[in-house]
């Protein structure tokens, strides 16, 4: 299978996006159905392809699959993160908040240094996870971000160009 080498560039073909585009809307979905949804597709894999497909694809990328905030109990926020000017002032944020009750945190470049996802029962834990953040000496502006709806387009994901 190209690009699908643990030593190679993972390369997402059209297989593999049909697999994510299933998964996003199922992702307990049996490798099974999934073949049989491939078959719809005019893709004939049986059960084991697609466990090494969805294998390979895990193995090369992180799962994003948040719950949808209008079906649970659970709150949804994004916290974006400004470090003050001090040598390692970036790195000291991103471990502490990787320590935190975040289970995604990003390190780049851009508008803001850092961002970091979590989830959480009550806009209270919210708050408290905000307070812990903002009390971190190298940290000098945080904004958040608690998701009520969202959209997703998975064949707008690793688009085809």
């Amino acid at each position: 299978m190209p690009g699908h080498d643990k030593d190679d560039v993972l390369e997402i073909d059209e297989i593999d996006r049909q697999i994510l585009e299933i998964l996003a809307n199922d992702p307990r979905s049996p490798y099974a159905d999934i073949a049989d949804e491939l078959s719809n597709y005019d893709i004939d894999m049986s059960s084991e392809g697609v466990r090494r497909r969805v294998t390979s694809l895990l193995e090369n990328m992180t799962s994003f699959f948040l719950p949808r905030p209008e079906r649970n109990s659970w709150e949804i926020v994004l916290i974006t993160i400004e470090t003050i000017d001090k040598a390692n002032s970036k790195q000291e944020v991103f471990e502490a908040m990787a320590n935190m009750d975040f289970w995604f945190v990003a390190d780049g470049f851009g508008t803001i240094d850092l961002y970091g996802i979590a989830t959480a029962e009550s806009n209270a834990k919210i708050d408290d996870l905000l307070t812990q953040v903002r009390a971190l000496d190298s940290v000098a502006e945080l904004d958040y971000f608690i998701e009520t709806d969202r959209n997703v387009n998975i064949k707008n994901y690793l688009p085809v160009y």
